[in-house]
């Protein structure tokens, strides 16, 4: 868990204001998490924290690259991901977490952010995933591929016969 370590925040001997961290976040961070769908990436980290007396107010800004597999061909590529979040941290008698805000005891001596780097992240990432948003094409044979199954598929022949489930499906098919 070492590289999670420069997560942690000294926030007890910060001085009420503004402090700035950068992070670097890259495979070593997510391979600290199993059940992270990203494994390898390059992110810059901008954390701006405005400390005040009764609470800490967190703004994170990231830019960088992900790699995921192509929605549409399989293929793996980079994905320029930018976002910024903004997180709140109160004090009270017990640690939980709410929606918004993370309640923590008065007089933690650090806080550890990468939980929200990790989950920002992916946050960052959309959900459909192709080569169209990082500025680049498909695999082109996976595209032919594609395209060729795109076509209704031939019934399959039983006995020198069409089977009957095969052909009212391609009378569906070419109603629509």
């Amino acid at each position: 868990m070492k590289p999670l370590v420069p997560f942690s925040l000294p926030i007890s001997g910060l001085r009420d204001g503004m402090h700035t961290f950068q992070f670097q976040v890259g495979e070593e961070f997510f391979r600290c998490f199993e059940e992270s769908v990203i494994q390898q990436c390059n992110v810059d980290v901008l954390l701006s924290l405005d400390k005040r007396p009764n609470l800490l107010v967190l703004h994170f800004e990231f830019e960088g690259t992900v790699q995921v597999e192509c929605d549409r061909c399989l293929d793996t590529f980079d994905l320029p991901i930018e976002d910024e979040q903004d997180l709140m941290v109160k004090y009270d008698e017990e640690p939980h977490e709410d929606a918004d805000v993370i309640y923590i005891e008065e007089g933690t001596p650090s806080l550890n952010v990468a939980k929200y780097v990790y989950e920002f992240i992916h946050l960052a990432v959309p959900l459909h995933k192709t080569h169209d948003e990082a500025g680049a094409e498909c695999d082109p044979e996976m595209m032919r591929f594609i395209s060729r199954s795109e076509d209704f598929p031939e019934a399959p022949e039983k006995d020198g016969s069409t089977d009957a489930i095969w052909s009212e499906l391609k009378k569906k098919w070419n109603e629509d």
